[in-house]
């Protein structure tokens, strides 16, 4: 069910133009389903594709933010690790400072 929304609210951002002003109330969307449970979205970052991944690095900070995990931070890192071409690192380090 997890899974479901987040892939459901995922989908509809990655229809939106970037200049498009409803792509932040998708940003809010996830921020609030990221932030609810620890485990279920560590749990789901595991397993999400590199487009989705991708999508999600937009909001890295304000889930680091809420959840306030080192878990968190450590598994964005390995995922930098997997796909390197995404170029995540920059915005880790500024997620990683949110929660200080």
């Amino acid at each position: 069910m997890f899974e479901e929304k987040v892939r459901a609210v995922l989908g509809a951002r990655a229809l939106l133009d970037d200049n498009d002003p409803r792509v932040e109330q998708k940003w809010k969307e996830l921020i609030v389903l990221l932030s609810e449970d620890e485990n279920l979205t560590l749990n789901f970052l595991q397993v999400c594709t590199k487009t989705e991944l991708s999508f999600l690095s937009e909001i890295f900070e304000e889930v680091a933010y809420n959840l306030q995990s080192k878990k968190y931070i450590e598994l964005l890192y390995l995922l930098d690790q997997r796909y390197p071409d995404l170029n995540l690192k920059r915005s880790i380090q500024i997620a990683e400072e949110y929660m200080n």
